[in-house]
């Protein structure tokens, strides 16, 4: 019984961290309509600066601004890219991604312990083996923090560059300033998410990233079952999605199929979506 519990509070803790990448994806892809594929660069810098900043005895209360605002120069180089330079958003994406992988590497080596540097998990004592205490309100709180940065009217004119930018330009606003914000905002959220995970495992390595635009995607698509707006339904996603992930380790699936599971369950879920839709409008 105890060794279930602990199952399933390890899926909720690593769901809820992998849940601000799924937030991250739904701003790029679903409210400014750009596919983002330099996540998983962002995701590498993140842990890759933490753990580089925890061993040089940095306290992680100072490391966290700083692995945000880097987070923010990459999604701004990737809006920059597309904006300025005119490449295709998903070409932008490679091309920052591919230039973390050389930059994280460089950073923090292809692996790095951190040890027993102090986190955010020994805030509260019980944490370290109740870390979901700390990722519950912190995550549930971003996610909230987020929902109402989106209501404002920097969060409307956000929306309105992927469903209509010409209405920027009809109230004098400039398209490519907000495309470049939210990419910014996504992928600091995307290294946060980077960072906490490298306190969460207490090391970095540099294969670490590989896979996480995939896992957000399918907690995004998984979410979307529940709900299609912006709120805690992300969070389920990625909660579900790790328990989809530890279901096949409880049936002995080689681990090395994982990534095929992903896939096939990715390409499903949209099979339903599609289906439903088009069910949908038949009824109307």
């Amino acid at each position: 019984m105890l060794s279930e519990l602990l199952i399933i509070q390890g899926i909720i803790e690593r769901g809820l961290i992998f849940g601000i990448t799924v937030i991250a994806i739904y701003i790029t892809s679903r409210i400014i309509h750009f596919d983002d594929l330099s996540v998983e660069g962002t995701f590498g810098l993140g842990g890759a600066l933490m753990a580089l900043l925890l061993t040089r005895n940095v306290h992680w209360a100072i490391a966290f601004p700083l692995v945000i605002a880097a987070g923010a120069v990459a999604g701004m180089v990737t809006g920059l890219l597309h904006t300025k330079l005119k490449l295709n958003n998903l070409i932008s994406g490679i091309v920052v991604t591919t230039a973390l992988f050389s930059i994280n590497l460089k950073i923090a080596g292809s692996n790095m312990v951190t040890g027993s540097k102090p986190t955010i998990f020994d805030i509260i004592a019980d944490a370290t083996n109740m870390k979901i205490i700390i990722l519950l309100p912190l995550i549930c709180a971003l996610l909230l923090l987020i929902k109402w940065f989106l209501r404002t009217e920097c969060g409307f004119l956000f929306k309105a560059v992927g469903d209509n930018p010409q209405m920027l330009t009809n109230l004098g606003k400039n398209a490519d300033t907000y495309t470049i914000a939210a990419l910014a905002l996504a992928n600091s959220l995307t290294a946060f998410a980077g960072a906490l995970f490298v306190q969460y495992v207490g090391y970095f390595s540099i294969w670490s990233s590989v896979g996480i635009l995939i896992i957000a995607l399918a907690g995004l698509i998984l979410s979307e079952t529940v709900s299609t707006t912006f709120g805690f339904n992300l969070l389920i996603g990625a909660i579900l999605y790790q328990a989809i992930l530890a279901a096949t380790f409880e049936f002995n699936v080689d681990p090395e199929w994982n990534k095929l599971i992903t896939a096939l369950l990715i390409i499903l879920m949209i099979g339903i979506k599609k289906h439903s839709t088009l069910f949908a409008q038949r009824q109307s």
